[in-house]
């Protein structure tokens, strides 16, 4: 999900939306596709109503409504989606820099992507210094072997191994930007050091209406009304984000034509906390819990009966996504407002973007490394910009801020009309940090759960799902995954959105 945030200065993605737009890119969400489940309370339901009793209030707080996001007067067409998947923007990306080599190889405005290359944490990156007074360069290496020296090296990542890979250089002042905190929350002054939060991505098959029956009973529309695209989950701990990838790419992968649905499922910050694994290898016990909590979920928030949602899945795809969405953003006072969003150390020849600097979205990663990309070719990179106060030429002054947007959503930067300030500091104490719940750990041991119930349906899923491309719901599945994986290097966050 791709949106321009109303309150920087954003134009020029702004411009670049329009032009993914013309190019047939991304394409705005249709009015009304995006919506909010909220919870309905009382008033609500029934505002003249005096007589209600106490077991009448709390059916009623209980139930939830879907309503279509409205943000500051503009519809959910101002909110944006990659055309079969959000993986087509970082392919846009790549095909206009490959664009530049039809001048020449060897010309100067050539451009050479090297994809599926592994630089290691440990030793994939060497300062070898200012050579032949040529300037600071920087040598990378892959399987062994170099990949070249450079004048110039931008870190477009974050997270551990960003960390690690400037660990060993002398650009320390940069490389304590890139030391990385997980966690749900950030303190209320905004903390020291870069904070990520951790989120499950679940994508399943359903068979059946199951979904779209439930929505809409809960929506106010009529019957005959579009179904939601998107929705943002307000009204239960445990998730966020919902979408149907089959309405909103009109996937024509299913053979049997048996209206299933491939959807996915988003938790929330602090559930991801709470059930937090090794990413790369999450233990079959954690995936089998993980799935049912996050359906079971599901059936509450969508006030459906316990089970239905599980009755219905054919095909389940858990990842962990480790180091998700910023929860603050380092931020320096620049001169003039001539330099924001970027941290470039002059003396050694090294930059790094990514939302973490900006803004938690699509729109804040690419905004940020356009910002850099300009300040290194205008020639002004002889002077540091946004490092720690020690280092800084221009007596920048940074500071990591708390994002608001990724406090409320969890998410990042998403369209809203309801602010979810209350419920977020509902479940927190007093500085921020959540209240204890029970995580499944015991005395240092780890104990994912007993949980028995629909284990048939977990287990026939992961085997089904690990399988051949044939099936319709393999291929979906599959096609956003692919357009995930682009998150890495530039932070494509929401690409599953």
């Amino acid at each position: 999900m791709a949106s321009v945030p109303p309150d920087r200065d954003f134009s020029s993605f702004r411009r670049q939306i329009d032009r993914w737009v013309a190019e047939g890119v991304v394409t705005p969400f249709p009015e009304g596709s995006v919506c909010e489940l909220l919870f309905r309370s009382r008033r609500e339901e029934d505002a003249d109503d005096d007589d209600a009793t106490e077991d009448d209030n709390a059916a009623a707080a209980a139930t939830a409504r879907l309503r279509p996001v409205r943000t500051g007067g503009a519809s959910s067409a101002e909110t944006y989606y990659g055309v079969g998947g959000m993986g087509s923007i970082p392919l846009a990306m790549r095909d206009r820099c490959l664009s530049f080599d039809a001048a020449g190889e060897n010309d100067d405005r050539s451009f050479r992507i090297r994809q599926d290359v592994w630089v290691s944490p440990s030793n994939g990156v060497q300062y070898i210094g200012d050579v032949n007074d040529d300037g600071p360069k920087w040598e990378l290496f892959a399987n062994g072997q170099s990949m070249g020296r450079f004048h110039k090296l931008v870190i477009a990542h974050n997270g551990k191994c960003a960390d690690r890979i400037m660990s060993q250089t002398p650009a320390k002042e940069l490389h304590s930007l890139l030391r990385t905190r997980f966690a749900p929350y950030v303190p209320r002054w905004g903390g020291k050091e870069m904070t990520l939060n951790s989120i499950y991505s679940l994508v399943f098959v359903a068979k059946g209406g199951c979904l779209d029956d439930a929505l809409r009973k809960l929506s106010s529309g009529s019957a005959d009304d579009p179904l939601p695209y998107t929705i943002m989950i307000k009204n239960e701990p445990n998730l966020r984000l919902l979408s149907c990838n089959t309405r909103k790419h009109k996937h024509k992968l299913n053979p049997r034509n048996d209206n299933s649905q491939v959807w996915t499922l988003l938790s929330s910050p602090q559930f991801g906390k709470q059930f937090k694994g090794p990413q790369e290898n999450l233990p079959p016990a954690l995936v089998e819990t993980v799935t049912i909590e996050m359906l079971t979920s599901l059936e509450r928030a969508l006030n459906i009966p316990k089970g239905t949602i599980a009755e219905a899945v054919k095909d389940v795809k858990l990842q962990l996504w480790g180091a998700a969405v910023p929860m603050n953003t380092w931020r320096t006072a620049a001169i003039d407002g001539r330099v924001d969003g970027f941290v470039y150390d002059a003396i050694h020849g090294v930059g790094a973007c990514g939302d973490w600097i900006l803004d938690p979205s699509i729109a804040g990663a690419w905004e940020s490394g356009r910002r850099l990309a300009d300040w290194i070719a205008r020639g002004e990179d002889t002077v540091s910009v946004g490092l720690p106060a020690s280092a800084a030429s221009f007596g920048d002054v940074g500071k990591f801020y708390p994002s608001r947007a990724a406090a409320e959503s969890g998410i990042g930067t998403v369209p809203s009309s309801y602010s979810n300030v209350g419920y977020v500091a509902a479940s927190e104490g007093s500085n921020g940090k959540p209240k204890r719940r029970n995580n499944y750990r015991n005395n240092g041991k780890t104990n994912y759960g007993k949980t028995n119930e629909n284990r048939r349906y977990v287990r026939n899923g992961q085997r089904s799902g690990s399988g051949s491309n044939e099936q319709h719901n393999s291929k979906a599945v599959n096609n956003e995954k692919s357009g995930s994986s682009s998150n890495g290097g530039g932070r494509v966050w929401s690409a599953t959105a």
